[in-house]
Parts: C-alpha cells; structure tokens; sequence
C-alpha cells in the first residue's frame, strides 16, 4: 500500500470518527424524546448511498390510544458491488410483542424486542422487502418529557453558562396536561434512524378522528379527506413527509411552542 492510499485511509476514518462525536449527541436527544411513530427499517451497515427505496407504503389508523399500523418498502442495491449488511427496525410503544409482525420478502421471521435485527446479502440491482405491522399506543407522556427537558437544561447550564434558557417558561406548556396523544411519521428508512435514504416512490395514508389536526412543514403536500368522525390524510411524494405530525386540535399551540424551544440552539447542544 502506498503512502496516498495509507493517507486517504487515515482521512476516512478520521471522518467517520468525526462524524460520530457531531452525531451521537443528537441522537441521544432525540431518543429521549421520541414521539409515537410509524415503525422504521434501520440501515446498519453499507453507505446509504448505495442504497435506494424504490417503493414505500405506509399506513395507520389512529383510534383512541392506538395506532394501527403497516410499513411496506423495497429497498435496492444500486451499487456495482454485493453488500452485506443489517437492519434494525423499530416499533414504539408497541400494545404487546404480540402485535409486531415483520416479513422479510414475503417470508414472516420472529420479532425479538431485545434485538430486532436481521442480516442479509445483496447483489448488485438486487432488492429486499420489508414489511411490518404493528399495533402501538400514542399516548404520549408529557411527565417524561418534562424529566427529561430538566436533565437537558442542566446539562446547558453547567456547560454553557453564558446562555440563558426560560425553563420555567416551558414548564408551564405542560401544566395543562400530563398525558398527550402524538403520531409522528418518521424517516421511515433510514440510516443509523439519523440519515433519511433516498426514495424513489412513496405513499402514506393516515387516518385519524376528526377532532385531529397535522402539523408538518409541508403540509400542502398532504392531501385531506373528511368522512364522517374520521378523517383521511394522504402524501404521495419522495420529500416532506418525515417530521409530519397528527395530534388533537387542543394540543397544536403548545405543540409548536414547545418544538420550536426544543429544536433551538440554546436548548439542544
């Protein structure tokens, strides 16, 4: 090997060195803090770029505390190379064990809560399908995010003491309730559940009641339908979905107070 090859190595591992310190204080952040979801496929191992979702359909029912859902997406190798790699999926809050079910092309495999993963071998133009169903709650509990937004403001305060950060003031958003009800469409594919993969088609439909509202940054993407007690949300596009977010119309204000001190940069570190 030749000192250019030996000095390239020397800068990749470097940047993945890099990369790690910069990422895993935002995910520890957001793992604490994370809101009722669709169940997500987790790339593991391969760069993210040789990776596509050609097809991707999602759908949940929201009713009382439950969310009824199913995930749908085939992912394809668009690399020259065979990869081998892992993914991990993720289901919140799930009612019981019992109510996961995945399927890897069409064949059902055993869900393990305490490790939900599942190697494979892809050739080149080759695709893999996944499939999960899941019931899940989203009551969400506001007391843990209050647990865990004191820990977050402490951890600033000792290490940045020249910011100042209202935590009474965010406090008080949550005093008019302790239990809320969320549902959150993630990434949905993802790798390390940080970066989003590329896709190549998408369609995701959500039904909830109709005392439900979205809050979403694109939510003129989102198509709604009412229909009786119910109403039909409905995203048929590669961008914007992720971040989108179904709760009760009473909860929106405060909801999007509180995610703008959350998301800003005296808050997250």
């Amino acid at each position: 090997m030749n000192k250019f090859s030996i000095s390239l190595s020397k800068i990749y591992i470097f940047l993945v060195i890099t990369t790690i310190i910069i990422v895993t204080p935002r995910i520890n952040a957001a793992t604490r803090n994370m809101l009722p979801r669709f169940p997500e496929v987790i790339l593991e191992k391969g760069f993210s770029s040789n990776f596509i979702v050609t097809d991707c359909n999602a759908s949940a029912r929201i009713y009382n505390d439950t969310a009824e859902t199913n995930l749908k997406l085939t992912i394809l190798n668009r690399s020259p190379k065979t990869i081998k790699s892992s993914v991990k999926f993720r289901v919140l809050y799930p009612t019981s064990n019992n109510q996961i079910r995945v399927k890897v092309n069409g064949r059902s495999i055993g869900y393990n809560r305490k490790s939900p993963r599942y190697k494979f071998t892809l050739e080149s133009s080759k695709e893999i399908s996944f499939e999960i169903n899941a019931k899940t709650s989203v009551k969400y509990s506001v007391d843990n995010l209050r647990k865990s937004l004191r820990e977050e403001y402490e951890n600033n305060r000792k290490k940045k003491k020249g910011k100042k950060f209202d935590l009474g003031g965010l406090m008080k958003l949550f005093d008019r309730e302790k239990f809320g009800r969320r549902f959150m469409v993630g990434p949905v594919a993802s790798k390390w559940g940080v970066f989003p993969l590329e896709f190549g088609k998408v369609t995701i439909k959500v039904s909830v009641p109709d005392n439900f509202t979205l809050v979403a940054q694109n939510s003129d993407k989102w198509q709604v339908k009412k229909q009786g007690d119910e109403q039909y949300f409905t995203f048929n596009n590669v961008e914007g979905f992720a971040g989108s977010v179904f709760l009760p119309e009473n909860d929106k204000e405060d909801f999007i107070k509180t995610q703008k001190i959350m998301t800003s940069d005296e808050f997250m570190h």
